[in-house]
């Protein structure tokens, strides 16, 4: 299946926001507060976005961050990784992440990675059989302007 898939860079907030159908397959964000979140992303410099097609049909979509730390030196962190619900298993998250994983070795990072909620096992196995290591944990607070959003990241809830 993976021959028959094409990737390519997205550019702008218009070409990016078209993964919106997708990311709302997997996301309860409205188009509006979508878009007003993808321009500040865009803003900052250091967020781009790739999606993966089957002829004309957008069927994946990822985004990635670049980064320094001083634990890892230069990072790539890919975001928001998610293949149409009808086309899972058929290699599109692996050649999404096959590229995103050439293009930080292009760019010089060091190192790779990606956060993921707790529970969605399967999407954990599909990192650990594509070279991925569980080696953290994420620990989340929602501030007051997060608690309506969050509410399983406020203490007490």
């Amino acid at each position: 299946m993976s021959g028959d898939i094409t990737i390519r860079e997205l550019i702008g907030i218009e070409e990016i926001a078209t993964i919106f159908p997708l990311q709302s397959q997997v996301s309860h964000l409205s188009e509006e507060t979508f878009r007003t979140r993808l321009a500040a992303m865009i803003t900052q410099g250091n967020y781009r976005c790739i999606a993966a097609f089957i002829g004309s049909r957008m069927v994946g979509a990822a985004g990635f961050w670049t980064g320094t730390q001083l634990w890892c030196g230069q990072y790539v962190e890919a975001d928001h990784v998610v293949v149409n619900a009808d086309q899972r298993s058929r290699g599109i998250g692996a050649a999404m992440m096959g590229w995103i994983e050439a293009e930080a070795e292009r760019t010089g990072a060091a190192t790779i990675r990606i956060a993921m909620i707790l529970g969605r096992e399967r999407t954990h196995e599909f990192y650990r059989r594509n070279g991925y290591f569980d080696d953290g944990l994420l620990m989340v607070k929602a501030l007051s302007r997060g608690a309506a959003e969050f509410p399983e990241y406020v203490a007490g809830s």
